[in-house]
């Protein structure tokens, strides 16, 4: 029985009740045995899932995380969260998606939104509860860089060394990071422009580069050797990091 996108009304009367909780749940980095204990008692209990995609009919990472769990029961609610810059797109995805939820949850109906990673951690979960007029509860899952560190076998950081996480897009964020002789961690580090690649070389990072592609998935591969022109050619589910100087 396919469950997605299946009519969510409630039988006459089901609006008087007090609307549903929207759940974010954080599913880790895609690896199915890094789900907490607490997110898979969340799941198994609400009425429905909803997850982002990134266009209408894709697949999402979160769901398949965590779908061997799922009762049959369970409604899918897959929701358009274009990867785009484009910010009257974006804000149209969000608003769109928040009304499915608030539809959802309408009769009494508890829906858990699966995120990879953690839900506040640069997730789209925050776009739907800023949104929603109901309660918002949160379940914190496994970072990706957490899992990476883990992946590599290194420590993240260490005693009084500062840790700052920036997006390839964030290029002074980068400079600063490296100036403070921090541990960084890049997220989305496809998007890494050529002045940043450039400020990388002059910094001697690559020495000091390692990375995860795919990580928590099936395919996950450690780099323990980057170079600049690798790591331009790194694919979106990938982490780079680099280490503090000694």
């Amino acid at each position: 029985m396919n469950h997605e996108q299946e009519d969510i009304s409630e039988e006459p009367g089901a609006m008087s009740r007090e609307p549903g909780t929207l759940y974010g749940v954080g599913v880790g980095p895609g690896d199915p045995g890094l789900l907490t204990l607490k997110a898979l008692e969340v799941i198994k209990r609400v009425g429905a899932v909803a997850y982002p995609v990134n266009r209408e009919g894709a697949g999402s990472r979160a769901f398949e995380t965590v779908a061997d769990h799922l009762p049959e029961a369970t409604i899918r609610l897959p929701l358009l969260m274009p990867m785009t810059r484009d910010r009257e797109r974006l804000e149209q995805a969000h608003a769109a998606a928040a009304e499915t939820v608030i539809a959802a949850t309408a009769g009494g109906m508890d829906v858990a939104y699966l995120s990879l990673g953690d839900p506040l951690f640069y997730s789209t979960f925050g776009y739907l509860a800023e949104r929603f007029p109901g309660r918002v509860e949160v379940v914190s899952g496994v970072t990706a860089a957490s899992a990476m560190a883990a992946a590599l076998g290194l420590p993240l950081a260490a005693g009084d060394t500062p840790t700052v996480v920036v997006t390839g897009q964030a290029h002074a964020a980068l400079e600063q990071a490296l100036a403070m002789r921090a541990s960084v961690v890049i997220i989305k580090p496809r998007s890494l422009s050529e002045e940043s690649l450039e400020m990388l070389d002059a910094n001697g990072a690559w020495a000091r580069a390692r990375g995860v592609i795919e990580l928590g998935g099936t395919g996950e591969r450690v780099l323990e050797k980057l170079d600049r022109e690798s790591a331009a050619a790194l694919p979106y589910f990938a982490i780079l990091w680099i280490q503090p100087p000694e």
